[in-house]
């Protein structure tokens, strides 16, 4: 817009601030909004955690969109503590299971039922929908803290040569137990010691902490043919959806329509020519990839 320096000038200015200061405020009332439907939408019980707990709450914004899930019964909570609360949350849910190739499949039977489907639908139009390794679906909390140990180990160790990370400070944190490692692999990617992604972005968009995976909800799958935006559609028309960002063979069940996941709480970002649906919290692409984008540099633990 072309402005005139006039005695006006004040009059348009400020009508232009006027104009800002209303955005910005619907803009917040929208955000608070979506944030209410996502709490309401989560399991009873559930506790949220408080926003001095940054590791916590980084869980809750990458992965967040499974404890909305309809269809099946999501997880009663952020992180299991060990195996013995994961293996005793399992045994209670109904689960169903399936061999595919050489691999075995063991999901919440309406996931897996949804899945089948998904494969059926796939398969009449010649493409295949198949699990991505062992790990693909069902997962414990020994699983998820072997891979976690391996991909934290592999990451130290490429810093050290990088000449980023002292081996004696690497050493210190990969003898720490998995819970106390986290914010301290956090705060590394705070300062750019990314672990996930060939080192290059967040690990939590390649691998969650132990007892933190969605995978231990028998809701979620990693798939071969991500790639393929037919295979996409086709996963989203029954209720499977890419809810983590840039891990992109995972798919989660929510096992709702797309018109009906903005009622939960999430929001569709599109990033590389994938959608995926988290949760409405007003944090934007940059600042879940990249928290300096938050000017919060700490990612300490604070109980």
């Amino acid at each position: 817009m072309l402005l005139v320096i006039t005695a006006g000038v004040t009059h348009v200015t400020s009508g232009s601030a006027a104009a800002q200061n209303s955005s910005s405020q619907n803009t917040q009332v929208r955000q608070k909004e979506a944030k209410a439907k996502f709490l309401a939408s989560l399991p009873p019980g559930f506790q949220v955690p408080s926003a001095s707990d940054e590791v916590a709450t980084r869980l809750l914004e990458y992965y967040g969109a499974v404890f909305v899930a309809r269809g099946g019964t999501a997880p009663p909570v952020l992180e299991f503590a060990d195996e013995d609360a994961v293996t005793k949350w399992q045994a209670s849910l109904k689960t169903d299971m399936v061999t595919i190739g050489q691999i075995t499949v063991e999901l919440q039977s309406a996931a897996l039922g949804a899945f089948t489907l998904a494969r059926v639908e796939a398969q009449a139009i010649k493409l295949e929908i198949t699990p991505r390794g062992t790990y693909a679906a069902k997962r414990g909390y020994k699983d998820t803290e072997k891979l976690w140990k391996f991909s934290i180990g592999q990451g130290l160790a490429h810093w050290v040569t990088a000449h980023r990370l002292r081996g004696e400070e690497a050493n210190r944190i990969k003898g720490l137990a998995s819970a106390e490692q986290v914010p301290e692999v956090f705060h590394l990617e705070d300062h750019r010691l990314f672990f996930g992604g060939n080192f290059s972005r967040t690990i939590l968009s390649s691998l969650a902490p132990p007892g933190a995976s969605q995978h231990i909800s028998m809701l979620a799958i990693d798939i071969n043919e991500h790639e393929s935006a037919a295979v996409r559609v086709i996963l989203a028309k029954h209720g499977w959806f890419q809810t983590v960002l840039l891990d992109t063979p995972h798919f989660t069940y929510l096992g709702v329509s797309e018109q009906e996941l903005p009622t939960l709480g999430l929001h569709k970002m599109k990033l590389s020519g994938r959608e995926y649906w988290i949760p409405d919290l007003g944090i934007s692409v940059d600042q879940l990839l990249d928290r300096r984008a938050r000017g919060t540099p700490s990612a300490g633990r604070n109980n």
